[in-house]
């Protein structure tokens, strides 16, 4: 086999090894075989569009008992926008903080339990400590994703449950863009290896709230081009453009 075509097909296999391409194959499981801890969880609601400040309060009394020093009290500048931390992230915020506690002791930690959304998977991300383990990107793929949403709310895969209510558009245009889904990548690779004999990049990453990969389908009516313009610099200025089917011969 030619070392070219050799190559190509080696690249093909690993694309399809990583599960790169929105082809609904299934999410990597969690290294070292954890089994995934049962867990019911409350339901944690979308945040809202609207609400006062004394609801919005009580999404928030719980957690600054603990949480006592921040920049902002939530992401957003603008003091119009009313939001607790439970409307984003979820968890519980009527739990507080133990008179007399301290992180670390058996009163402290047993009310971070009940107030905290807690993994299924506690020994692969170290729980309860706060770092993420390597690989954390394709760990959440196998967590909840009540989970997801407590450590990341902005996470694509549940970003319309924090964010939905008021940015729904401009979720659904980001889970699409380039940058989210690293089209340019695989589809450039697949490309330049003579893989796919187009630059109609159909290669990328997205994923299901369940972590199951996704297919990222157009907002709206695509137009594709009949021809595909010559801009090779061998070819003589005026060259007539190439068919998509000439391409593929």
């Amino acid at each position: 086999m030619p070392l070219l075509r050799k190559t190509n097909w080696l690249f093909l296999t690993l694309l399809v090894g990583l599960g790169v391409g929105m082809l609904g194959v299934h999410p990597v499981f969690a290294a070292g075989g954890e089994k995934p801890q049962k867990i019911d969880y409350p339901d944690y609601p979308p945040a809202p569009a609207r609400q006062d400040r004394a609801e919005a309060a009580k999404k928030s009394d719980g957690c600054e008992s603990c949480h006592t020093v921040t920049d902002a009290a939530t992401m957003h500048r603008n003091p119009a926008v009313v939001i607790g931390c439970a409307d984003c992230h979820g968890g519980d915020a009527t739990v507080f903080k133990p008179d007399g506690s301290h992180q670390g002791d058996t009163q402290y930690f047993a009310a971070q339990e009940r107030a905290h959304v807690r993994p299924t998977l506690p020994l692969t991300w170290h729980y309860p400590d706060s770092a993420n383990p390597e690989g954390s990107f394709t760990l959440l793929n196998t967590e909840a994703s009540e989970y997801v949403r407590f450590v990341n709310p902005s996470d694509y895969r549940i970003a319309h449950l924090a964010c939905g209510n008021c940015h729904a558009e401009i979720i659904a245009k980001a889970k699409r863009s380039i940058m989210a889904t690293g089209a340019l990548l695989w589809g450039g690779a697949a490309y330049n290896n003579g893989i796919l004999p187009f630059k109609n990049y159909i290669l990328g990453e997205a994923y299901d709230m369940d972590g199951t990969a996704a297919k990222i389908t157009a907002l709206g009516p695509v137009t594709i081009p009949t021809t595909v313009p010559r801009k090779c610099a061998s070819l003589p200025a005026g060259s007539p453009p190439a068919s998509p089917a000439a391409l593929w011969a």
